[in-house]
Parts: C-alpha cells; sequence; structure tokens
C-alpha cells in the first residue's frame, strides 16, 4: 500500500497516513459500517453505476445516512485517481456508524472514507491452476449488504493456512457464495450460480450478462463435490476456477474448459 497517497475523509483529502477514527465510531464500538471495493481500469472505472448502486442500497438497508450524493462520490473518485495517479488501482468506500457519545447509539453523522490504493494482482497461477477454498456451516446476515463485519472469515484462518485456502465457501442446507465472492457451478454443459442468501456481486452480474443461459438457483450443499468445475468471481480476482474445497478435488482437480471459456470472454469484454 502506498502510505503517501491521498485518501479521502469528510470533506477533505488527506495523506494516508493521517487519516484516523476515534475509538467512539460506531465501528468499533458495535461493528456498524458498510464498505464497497472497485477498480479502476486503465485509468477508467467500469461500472461505476453498479456499485454506487450497490454502496447506496447497503447504506439504505443499513439506515445509515450521508450527505453525500452519486455525483459528489464519483466527484472524490476522479479527484482521488488524479491527485494520486493510479490509472490500474483500487478504490475502498467505507462508511461508519459515526461517533456515539454513549458508546452504544447512533448520535453523529456517519463517516466517510474513500482510500485509493494500488490493486494488487493474484498470482498468476491462481488463474491459470485454480485456488482451494475450505468451507463453513454459516449464512451471513443480511447478505445483500457488504458490511465491514468478517468475523467470521478471520476467526478461520489457521485453517485457510491448512488447506492453502484463499477463502471460506458459506453454506447452510444451500451453497450461498464465499465471504468475498460469488460462485458458479458447472455440472456437464450447465452452469449454476446461487439465487439467494448472496451479495449480488458487480462482476457475477457481467458474467450472466454475458452467458444468459446460466440458470440462477438454490444449489443443494449435499452437491458440492458432484460438480465438474467451480469458479468464483469479485472485483478482486475476476474469474478465478476452484479446484478443491477442504482437500478434495473438484473434478479433475484442474480448471475445466467451461471456466476457461468464462474467463476468456469476461477478460475480452474488460479490455
Amino acid at each position: 500500500m502506498i502510505r503517501n497517497n491521498y485518501s479521502y475523509f469528510n470533506g477533505h483529502l488527506v495523506p494516508f497516513e493521517d487519516l484516523n477514527l476515534h475509538v467512539t465510531d460506531l465501528l468499533f464500538q458495535r461493528g456498524y459500517g458498510v464498505f464497497d471495493y472497485f477498480r479502476s481500469r486503465e485509468g477508467k472505472i467500469p461500472w461505476l453505476n453498479d456499485y454506487l448502486d450497490r454502496l447506496f442500497s447497503s447504506l439504505d438497508i443499513s439506515g445509515i445516512e450521508v450527505d453525500m450524493d452519486r455525483e459528489r462520490f464519483v466527484s472524490v473518485l476522479h479527484k482521488l485517481q488524479q491527485r494520486n495517479g493510479l490509472e490500474n488501482g483500487a478504490f475502498k468506500v467505507i462508511v461508519t456508524g459515526g461517533y456515539s457519545d454513549n458508546l452504544e447509539t447512533v448520535s453523529g453523522k456517519a463517516n466517510v472514507m474513500v482510500l485509493n490504493v494500488p490493486w494488487n494482482k493474484p498470482p498468476i497461477e491462481t488463474f491459470e491452476k485454480g485456488v482451494h477454498l475450505i468451507r463453513e456451516n454459516f449464512v451471513r446476515p443480511n447478505p445483500e449488504v457488504k458490511t465491514l463485519y468478517y468475523y467470521n472469515t478471520l476467526r478461520l484462518q489457521k485453517k485457510l493456512r491448512e488447506y492453502g485456502a484463499v477463502d471460506v465457501l458459506y453454506h447452510s442446507d444451500k451453497i450461498s457464495e464465499t465471504s468475498r465472492t460469488n460462485l458458479f457451478f458447472i455440472k456437464g454443459n450447465d452452469v449454476y450460480t446461487p439465487a439467494s442468501n448472496i451479495l449480488k456481486g458487480i462482476t457475477r452480474k457481467q458474467i450472466l450478462t454475458l452467458f444468459s443461459e446460466i440458470r440462477v438457483e438454490d444449489i443443494e450443499a449435499g452437491q458440492l463435490y458432484d460438480f465438474d468445475e467451480i469458479f468464483l468471481t469479485s472485483t478482486s480476482r475476476d474469474v478465478t476456477p476452484v479446484v478443491s474445497v477442504e482437500g478434495q478435488k473438484i473434478g479433475t482437480g484442474t480448471p475445466g474448459p467451461i471456466t476457461r471459456e468464462i474467463q476468456a470472454a469476461f477478460k475480452a469484454k474488460i479490455l
């Protein structure tokens, strides 16, 4: 992370190292806050309206009010991009519940931050050879909201390291998502993606637009190892094959042909 770049904080551009929150913020006291994350590619921000739709939806569902409209957010993004010169960087928008006089309830305005940081591309072998996941019987509260609450992932760091896994596949009796990505499953020539208990990712939306025949429906957790291929999608990982879950191979344990086709189609779309 570049330490001398600039961030946005409550109406001002400030050096990254000078951005501080007081401990009375409800983010610390109650885990109350939302965020969003999107990338610039060659100076452009693809699907920005979709990201802003999701951000404002998260704020609305969470009951967090901000005094910034969409145009103001866009203006801030452009100012940061111009100031920091990151044509292939990332923006992380963080909106907290604000400072609380009694450490429990909302008594101040929301704190709004926008970090403009380099995008650290995942190792090329993750796209070529695939990644590993672990699994957990868990469904995120209000999964349609991109919250700052990642306790249930962070507590599994030891298990993630044990399996060399990049993320946690969440499920109840149905498969939902990972902590940071959407999931797609392939059996024969059919492609599926979960319909419920998910954050509707922007990259997921692009894949569904490219391939209208993908079936959006609930998937039984017991079917997990019956699929020929699995891949995940996200802003940071684009389209990435999944080759095992908790050490058990998916299909042949290598990225499959349909995943490769979808990878290529998405890459062509964003170039």
